[in-house]
């Protein structure tokens, strides 16, 4: 079924197709994402218009520039965060390779450090970090998206899936909880990928304090 789903999908750039191909046998990175949900990314970028994107876990910088590309059409920026030195190196070749170190800027440091940071509010916001980082950095991100905008979270399923760690599924699983008992958000999980979460942001804090303080 992939086989046959991947003959539609066009690279946005050039150098994903690179980047696929090199990266499929090694070891020393984190797996980025598949080729359909980087294009569904960048269907949401530009259906929504999104100019401010946050991405959480960069790895070598695939899933950016499938972003990257998107916001370069809707005339946005994109910011991406990850920890890993060597990693982030090869990341700044590839974005200059790829032609979009102009609108999409790497951050080396943990997300944990940097989000609560982070003045701007957010059209669309992707976690792909360390799973750990889910639910911990939940209520960061919340805050941090603005009303009518895109909370996207990826490997989701990991919780089904007999292939992966435990303890992983264990936070994606108390993500999927939290997001979904959250009357704040609309959210839905798609068989993509290893799962993808989607929540849009359809009330802001106060809103939901006060329906708490009411109820109380």
């Amino acid at each position: 079924m992939l086989d046959y789903l991947r003959l539609f999908l066009d690279r946005d750039n050039p150098l994903l197709i690179n980047l696929e191909v090199n990266s499929a046998d090694r070891n020393d990175i984190q797996p980025s994402v598949e080729p359909e949900l980087g294009k569904f990314l960048g269907l949401l970028v530009r259906l929504t218009g999104a100019t401010r994107v946050l991405e959480i876990g960069t790895g070598i910088g695939y899933s950016s520039i499938w972003l990257g590309e998107a916001v370069r059409a809707t005339g946005g920026k994109v910011v991406t965060i990850d920890n890993h030195e060597r990693t982030h190196k090869e990341v700044l070749k590839n974005l200059v390779e790829a032609g979009l170190s102009d609108v999409v800027e790497p951050l080396l440091g943990n997300a944990e450090e940097i989000v609560p940071a982070l003045t701007d509010e957010w059209d669309i916001i992707f976690q792909d970090g360390g799973k750990y980082l889910y639910p911990l950095l939940y209520n960061e991100l919340f805050l941090r998206l603005k009303q009518g905008g895109l909370l996207i979270a990826d490997d989701t399923l990991f919780r089904v899936n007999p292939d992966v760690r435990k303890q992983l599924g264990v936070y994606t699983d108390e993500y999927n909880k939290r997001v979904f008992s959250d009357s704040r958000l609309y959210s839905t999980i798609l068989p993509v990928g290893h799962g993808i979460t989607v929540s849009l942001k359809v009330k802001n804090d106060m809103e939901h304090d006060n329906a708490i303080q009411k109820n109380g």
